[in-house]
């Protein structure tokens, strides 16, 4: 019932150009709510009668703070269970 999101990048400097530090970047990446799905686990929303509402390349918003961080480089990704997804963006035709 799991999905592996790309977490949409924190903004490390300001518009301003005032450098944001590290401890306050780790807190804010925690709580970063929109991201694009990467893979999606086989059983993930068939509890709902819907496996297939959301696919890969979705843009979707998640609940603050689930799931559990993976980072592959300066890549962040989160793994969250299907309930946590609470909005997909999609375009005018869905």
């Amino acid at each position: 019932h799991r999905l592996l999101l790309k977490l949409d990048p924190i903004e490390e400097v300001t518009s301003s150009g005032i450098v944001i530090p590290t401890e306050v970047l780790n807190k804010e990446r925690k709580a970063v709510e929109i991201g694009t799905v990467v893979d999606i686990g086989e059983t993930a929303f068939k509890d709902y009668g819907s496996p297939d509402c959301i696919k890969i390349g979705d843009r979707v918003i998640i609940a603050r703070y689930s799931g559990k961080e993976v980072l592959d480089g300066d890549d962040v990704f989160v793994v969250v269970n299907d309930e946590d997804i609470l909005v997909k963006f999609g375009d005018k035709n869905d």
